[in-house]
């Protein structure tokens, strides 16, 4: 017992410390600030460790999840301009509809359905969502689009960017290389390491690029009080046409965090052989993301390198995930003074590496590699993740995960349309679906 007691506790802080910076980077993509990531990162996994489906896992915000909330968010600052109260109130209105859909899914045992959803259809979805980060994250550098690019040189920007990107990437296999000990690399994370590292870097030569904001006045448990207060929906925002407003994002939200919630659950099953509770797995979302939403949070889902990072790591119990949430709050109040000297360049960086994470780059190589282009039936598989791809990238994500089944369910009762297995890394090409010469 005292042994899994102490590699859920080193697992859960391994863990913590990625969800931190991904919870910072996460909070400013959404444009609700870093401080409403880091809330979400902390909180979310606990509630979900405590009363979700799946045993080892961790949720916390992730890309998908972020790239809608931040239209959400733009949206409602817009519509009501000058007035950040009732913006806030509207926000926090459809995360909280968002997760009482997610938990009337659970109750009403929907979680069976994720299991109609092609291979192809998910690979090309999760494609499109880092898509749609690099897009959005693109125009936030460059400053296109109506988004505002940071201040200070465009050309430090990008460089800042660029050596970001690669020192997160290359940092874990330089560990490898210099035969690090597991022990130690477990107190080395890529992101957060590398995020200091800039921080300490742009701080000490005085760079002068912008930095980022919490994006909230928490300096007080008072002022965090007032502050979760002021954010609950009042009368004015609890109209019937407020209501109507917020309905189809929450419905967009709610479908995507039914997918990415499942689908790294139906990941974890892989993993640890076991079998998860899909419908008490989207009860614990909705707990989880309704209290996330009452403390001025963003929504999440169940983060899948988060997980596997907490089953690698060695985690046996629930305690792994509420323990990466417990640390992740511990961090927060430790670090939220110093979070203002990071630079928006930086998070920009961790953003692009946290899309390519998200991006299927498996199935791609394996389709060159092995030369699948010369088969028809492969050719067709690929065909469905550039459709929901593109699609969810550049119009919407619904209609496409939605649209892509159903012309694959067509398909495979007319022309016996095939899908590509989970484990396709391990797929060997059936002699039959070689290339003929006519």
């Amino acid at each position: 017992m005292k042994k899994t007691f102490a590699q859920d506790l080193l697992a859960g802080l391994s863990v913590s410390f990625a969800a931190l910076a991904l919870g910072a980077a996460f909070g400013v993509m959404s444009g609700r600030g870093a401080f409403a990531g880091m809330i979400a990162a902390g909180v979310i996994p606990i509630i979900t460790g405590l009363f979700g489906g799946t045993r080892l896992s961790v949720s916390g915000p992730t890309g998908p999840m972020t790239a809608v909330s931040a239209v959400v968010i733009a949206m409602a600052y817009d519509k009501f301009q000058g007035d950040r109260q009732l913006a806030e109130q509207f926000i926090t209105l459809v995360f909280m509809l968002m997760s009482v859909g997610l938990l009337l899914a659970g109750i009403f045992r929907l979680g069976k359905l994720i299991r109609f959803v092609p291979q192809t259809v998910i690979l090309g979805f999760m494609s499109g969502i880092a898509m749609v980060i690099w897009v959005d994250q693109v125009k936030v550098l460059f400053g296109l689009g109506g988004k505002t690019a940071p201040t200070g040189e465009l050309s430090l920007n990008v460089a800042l960017v660029v050596i970001t990107f690669l020192a997160i990437f290359l940092l874990p296999k330089l560990l490898a290389r210099l035969r690090i000990p597991k022990k130690v690399t477990l107190f080395i994370p890529a992101t957060l390491t590398i995020i200091i590292l800039m921080t300490v870097i742009t701080t000490a030569f005085n760079i002068e690029t912008q930095r980022i904001s919490l994006g909230a006045s928490v300096g007080t448990f008072g002022e965090f009080r007032d502050m979760v207060i002021a954010y609950l929906p009042s009368a004015k925002i609890l109209t019937a046409e407020y209501l109507l407003l917020a309905a189809p994002y929450a419905l967009q939200l709610m479908l995507l965090g039914y997918l990415d919630s499942l689908l790294t659950a139906l990941i974890m099953d892989h993993l640890t052989k076991e079998r998860s509770n899909l419908n008490r797995e989207l009860v614990g979302q909705g707990l989880s993301n309704g209290l996330a939403a009452l403390l001025g949070g963003i929504p999440g889902a169940q983060a899948t390198i988060r997980s596997v990072l907490l089953f690698k790591e060695g985690a046996q119990t629930r305690l792994g995930a509420v323990a990466a949430g417990v640390f992740t709050l511990l961090g927060l109040l430790v670090f939220s003074e110093h979070i203002g000297l990071i630079t928006s360049a930086v998070f920009i960086g961790v953003l692009f590496k946290a899309a390519l994470d998200v991006f299927e780059k498996e199935f791609f190589m394996i389709y060159f590699k092995r030369k699948w282009y010369l088969s028809r039936e492969r050719n067709i598989q690929f065909g469905f993740i550039m459709y929901t791809m593109l699609l969810t990238a550049f119009y919407d994500l619904n209609v496409a995960v939605i649209s892509a089944t159903i012309f694959y369910f067509v398909g495979k009762k007319l022309w016996g349309v095939k899908d590509v297995n989970a484990d396709f890394v391990n797929e060997e090409e059936p002699a039959r679906l070689a290339p003929t010469v006519s």
